[in-house]
């Protein structure tokens, strides 16, 4: 399922919806894309997991003018929001991530793509894909939903996405949409997700955090 399907929208509505969705998204957003400004080389290839409209693409191409992009999607028409909000500077490829060979690459890049891998086993086969398909001193990169480990900072957290999806809507849609994404989205332990990316043999760097979002950054 696209990331529109998922959240019940038109794939035009995607961006203007986000941001009311997931907190602090645009920081998140923007925290991956100067990661790839830090590690990457001048031009890289990048291929982009779940691209979706293409928002963190767009990032990187701003620190990266010289990148080349590629964008793994199963939603043909996110796609196509993609690569008009790239003026066609991405090569799109329509597929499932987990199921289709990643390119051999220098950034492997995800937004809010991987918690639909719902088993800590497809999530360690993702992260040998990308540490396998990356050149020498390449990196991956993902911003997303990692989990505190302590009980009572999963709660603080829970409350706090609850409070910025009130700035929009009810409490009780609030509560509904985390409701409906539990049934679809899996968030590990942001410690979890550590020990998988090293154990694929990533170098692993936390360059951002804020409640229970952060980038997670692999070296290779």
């Amino acid at each position: 399922m696209g990331a529109a399907a998922h959240l019940g929208i038109k794939p035009g509505e995607y961006d203007k919806m986000i941001a009311t969705l997931i907190p602090h998204y645009s920081d998140l957003i923007d925290a991956a894309a100067a990661a790839v400004g830090v590690v990457a080389r001048t031009a890289p290839a990048v291929v982009d997991l779940g691209t979706g409209s293409g928002t963190l693409a767009q990032r990187i191409l701003r620190v990266r003018p010289k990148a080349r992009l590629i964008g793994i999607d199963a939603d043909g028409a996110m796609l196509a929001t993609a690569s008009r909000r790239l003026r066609g500077n991405i090569q799109t490829i329509e597929a499932n991530f987990e199921r289709t060979r990643i390119p051999r690459c220098d950034v492997v890049s995800a937004s809010f793509s991987l918690h639909h891998i719902p088993t800590g086993r497809r999530k360690a086969a993702i992260y040998k894909h990308c540490f396998q398909s990356l050149r020498p001193g390449g990196m991956f990169v993902s911003a997303d939903c990692y989990l505190a480990s302590s009980a009572i900072l999963r709660k603080h957290n829970r409350e706090a996405w609850l409070n910025h999806l009130q700035r929009t809507y009810t409490r009780k849609k609030a509560e509904n949409f985390l409701r409906t994404w539990a049934k679809e989205d899996v968030y590990f332990t942001l410690d979890r997700e550590i020990e998988l990316l090293k154990e694929a043999g990533f170098g692993v760097e936390v360059t951002w955090r804020n409640d229970s979002f952060a980038v997670l950054v692999g070296l290779k």
